[in-house]
């Protein structure tokens, strides 16, 4: 037999090791605020992984950050999560966007999955929903919008007018309220608009809106800011006998009265498998089309709890085909 020279049998045991050896990938995440749906959409991103066989510590790590609701520490942590990750996942619309900037920015080209994204085409993270180009893809988590308004009609059939109420700086908020202006000369109702610009204007906002003469809802899309403070327009809504309808549950669960929506842990596991394929199966994120929740994974919850100082009693008809998510 030919013996092999030392320098054969070190190239050779190189390799062995590198072929037997697997790759961690470290993933950043960014919260732009903490709130119920978006830290459910984490929690679901983790099973979507564990889901499709992968394993914390062994096939990835998570690294966290949290903005706080600070625009200027969204932008910063996002430039420091590209430069260190091999993959990123934006909870919402300006945290995927901040992601993406800083990856043009830092000349990075890795992975960037998103989730809780209600327009991905009309905030520019990627082309389209079939996608194709880029490295961005994800789960959106555009609402059924017009069933959430006839909710109103459906609670109380001589409502009218209503108002919406969103933060004024998320884009994803801004388009909710378009489609809702639209979608209600529709349902023949009239629309009352107002916007916030943070936590701290929420409370007076939310209660002049409620206060306008005619007001028979009032309608809080998937925004961020006011998922975090849903408290105060509960009890604006509360104090004006005004019902408050929303674009998901954490946002029920937290504060409004009821809302026709998806489970954000679903959504955000949809993600996880995306990530997944990426990770284990080599996969492109343009090789990913973006994931879009349809209408039967949608269902009614209520909160009694955040009802009982309204006045407003649900009638069978939707009590009997949702749940109290306050029990």
């Amino acid at each position: 037999m030919k013996k092999l020279s030392l320098l054969t049998l070190g190239v050779l045991a190189t390799a062995m090791m590198s072929g037997c050896s697997s790759s961690k990938y470290t993933i950043g995440v960014l919260l732009p605020v903490e709130h119920e749906a978006l830290q459910l959409a984490e929690k679901g991103f983790i099973e979507g992984l564990l889901e499709s066989g992968l394993t914390k510590d062994q096939d990835y790590v998570i690294d966290e950050k949290n903005a706080g609701g600070d625009e200027a520490s969204l932008q910063t942590l996002a430039k420091n999560l590209s430069i260190s990750s091999d993959m990123t996942l934006g909870l919402g619309t300006g945290a995927t966007k901040a992601l993406k900037s800083a990856s043009i920015d830092n000349g990075k080209t890795n992975p960037i999955l998103f989730t809780a994204v209600t327009d991905p085409v009309a905030a520019k993270l990627v082309d389209s929903l079939d996608n194709g180009t880029g490295y961005v893809t994800g789960a959106s988590d555009a609402q059924p919008v017009l069933a959430q308004l006839s909710l109103i009609k459906e609670i109380n059939p001589a409502a009218d007018k209503i108002g919406v109420l969103y933060t004024q700086s998320e884009e994803n908020s801004v388009e909710q309220a378009k489609q809702v202006k639209s979608l209600c000369s529709t349902l023949l109702m009239e629309v009352e608009t107002r916007t916030v610009s943070g936590p701290s204007d929420i409370s007076t906002v939310a209660n002049a809106l409620a206060s306008i003469e005619g007001i028979d809802a009032i309608y809080v899309p998937t925004d961020n800011n006011i998922a975090a403070n849903m408290s105060a327009v509960r009890d604006a809504c509360n104090a004006n006998s005004v019902l408050c309808v929303c674009g998901e549950f954490g946002e029920v669960k937290t504060g409004g009265h009821i809302s026709y929506s998806f489970d954000y842990e679903m959504l955000g596991k949809e993600t996880g498998k995306l990530a997944a394929q990426i990770i284990r199966n080599g996969k492109s994120a343009k090789d990913l089309p973006v994931v879009q929740m349809t209408a039967d994974k949608c269902e009614i919850k209520y909160s009694s709890a955040n009802l009982a100082g309204s006045g407003i009693e649900l009638p069978e008809s939707i009590t009997s085909k949702g749940s109290d998510i306050s029990k």
